[in-house]
């Protein structure tokens, strides 16, 4: 089957499943969908609140339609708009921001915003940076995340290693790691790990840049001179000599093991000090109920004379150019951004809501002090490469080679970056840079 072909079948499906519940209830009504890749406990927490809208817009229905598979979301979302059976809204990742963009297929809701009840600047600054596009806006921000440090209290209490600062500095995070990587049963094979090292580029290019690395340079169009430059080739040196040379680090572990070992690990007691995002707790939370781990968090160590630096992961809801009820779809996406969804979806922890109120809430409520560092570290935060240029998921796809080689085939890692920077030269240069 083609993917317009697709398309319209899952747009007819849409309209069909949407029309048999209106007749159902005996009513004609507009019934507004909502596509989305929200997993099985997010879709309980948008269906806890959605019903609102309806309430307030009497003769208008909601579709909540997940994608059955996240990775095929985007597909199934551009497809759609080719074949002219667009959904109403949609959720959108930052990492599909340039090329909606550069297709022109996304309504700019910037001179919608006030009617629609949305104040822009309640919205974390650099969450809507996101999705901004000149003077345009593409979504309105729904949720958010930087990548911050996760730390075991207990592994730190009994090596009696200080809890991390949040703003400590490499040296500080390597000594920390290293007395915390211990063989406690004595039999010369090491029981717990200091650190966790992922070879999945969105975990660790916060750590490369608060080390004063990055990938591409600042205009987003080349990495040689950037990913291979002195700067960079030292802080790729100091991220995996946790594996070569330091040896805080399961070395194959973090290569091509079964995703949520990180995390299984961690709560185990086995692995001190992980990088996580928001969308992890949810996860870890059983652990942390039922008092089998006991965690903290900082900001990702920096480099000594640097500043702390992370990144912020986003996304919002859109609404296609050419959606069927314009003044109702943004209606329904500023609905699904004001402060009752964000508060709803607060209480399920997968994200810091975008509305500054909301997040400030959420800091208030929680006991654990968790919600205040993940916001305060947002005031380092960066925008994603994801969210600038369009073909990331290329570059993406090549980075993790950086880490196989040097801790699989023992390569030199100036070489290595040397030899890959014109490979992505290669994928960025044809793309478009949007910001």
């Amino acid at each position: 089957m083609s993917p317009i072909g697709a398309a319209h079948r899952t747009g007819a499906a849409l309209v069909l499943a949407a029309a048999a519940a209106a007749c159902a209830s005996g009513e004609a009504r507009t019934v507004l969908t909502v596509a989305s890749w929200a997993s099985w406990s997010e879709q309980r927490l948008e269906a806890a609140y959605v019903h609102r809208f309806e309430e307030l817009n009497p003769g208008i229905g909601v579709s909540l339609a997940p994608a059955s598979n996240a990775a095929e979301y985007r597909d199934q979302i551009l497809t759609s708009i080719a074949a002219g059976a667009p959904p109403d809204v949609f959720l959108l990742d930052n990492i599909d921001v340039p090329a909606l963009v550069a297709a022109n297929v996304t309504l700019d809701l910037a001179p919608y915003a006030e009617r629609a009840g949305i104040r822009l600047d309640a919205f974390e600054p650099r969450v809507l940076d996101i999705f901004r596009s000149g003077s345009r806006i593409v979504a309105f921000p729904k949720g958010y995340t930087p990548i911050v440090l996760a730390f075991n209290r207990d592994m730190f209490d009994a090596a009696g290693v200080p809890y991390p600062r949040t703003d400590w500095t490499w040296d500080e995070f390597l000594a920390a790691a290293r007395a915390l990587t211990r063989d406690t049963d004595g039999d010369g094979e090491t029981d717990t790990w200091g650190f966790w090292l992922d070879r999945r580029p969105f975990l660790w290019i916060p750590s490369l840049w608060s080390l004063g690395g990055d990938i591409l340079c600042a205009d987003g169009r080349r990495a040689s001179g950037c990913l291979d430059s002195p700067q960079s080739i030292a802080a790729f040196r100091e991220l995996l000599a946790l594996a070569t040379r330091e040896h805080v680090t399961p070395r194959f572990f973090g290569l091509r093991r079964t995703v949520g070992d990180h995390l299984r690990m961690f709560a185990s007691g086995r692995v001190a000090m992980i990088p996580i995002g928001h969308f992890y707790l949810p996860a870890l939370r059983p652990h942390l109920e039922a008092g089998r781990l006991r965690m903290g968090v900082s900001f990702l160590p920096r480099r000594a004379g640097g500043e702390p630096a992370t990144v912020i992961y986003a996304s919002g809801f859109a609404v296609p150019a050419a959606a069927r009820h314009k003044r109702l779809s943004v209606r329904l996406a500023a609905f699904m951004v004001d402060s009752l969804a964000q508060h709803t979806r607060a209480s399920g922890g997968l994200e810091i809501p975008a509305l500054r109120s909301a997040a400030a809430l959420a800091v208030s409520r929680d006991s654990s002090g968790l919600e205040s560092v993940f916001v305060a570290a947002t005031r380092h935060g960066r925008l994603p490469w994801g969210a600038r240029i369009a073909p990331w998921r290329e570059v993406e796809s090549v980075l993790p080679d950086i880490f196989d080689r040097v801790l699989l085939r023992g390569e030199d890692v100036a070489a290595v970056l040397r030899d890959i920077a014109p490979r992505i030269d290669a994928i960025v240069e044809p793309g478009r840079v949007v910001r």
